[in-house]
């Protein structure tokens, strides 16, 4: 649906410094996709803690991002170049937190068994007896 929608809006718009249409699109798109992966993730948990996954990191980053720079660029057709110059600097500093969150999501180490649910042996705690001294 993007890419018809990116296909349409180039052939029929004349070429500008920077389109906020397609940027605006693709952000609420992609935000809207992050947070219903969040909220398929809270409804349907694979893992005990949700922050233990690399894609909950990733996704982090994604929303941060987006939240952080997407007025910026939303408007940005209707700021002057000065106005744009003293503003710009918004958007790297979200781009640097979504890469740290980025960082964090690679350098996280995921289960070797993948068959095995990290539930499961949660579950099966609550499930044993409780034995008092």
């Amino acid at each position: 649906m993007f890419v018809i929608f990116i296909c349409y809006y180039f052939l029929t718009t004349k070429w500008n410094f920077f389109d906020s249409v397609p940027v605006a699109c693709e952000s609420i798109l992609i935000f809207t996709f992050s947070l219903y992966y969040l909220f398929e993730q809270i409804n349907k948990p694979r893992v005990l803690f949700i922050y233990n996954t690399s894609m909950f990191w990733i996704i982090l980053g994604f929303l941060v991002y987006l939240a952080g720079s997407f007025f910026i660029y939303t408007f940005a057709d209707n700021l002057d170049k000065n106005d744009r110059v003293k503003f710009w600097f918004i958007p790297f500093i979200f781009n640097t937190i979504k890469n740290i969150f980025f960082s964090i999501a690679f350098s996280r180490k995921e289960a070797k068994d993948k068959n095995i649910s990290s539930l499961s042996s949660y579950d099966n705690y609550f499930k044993t007896p409780f034995n008092q001294l």
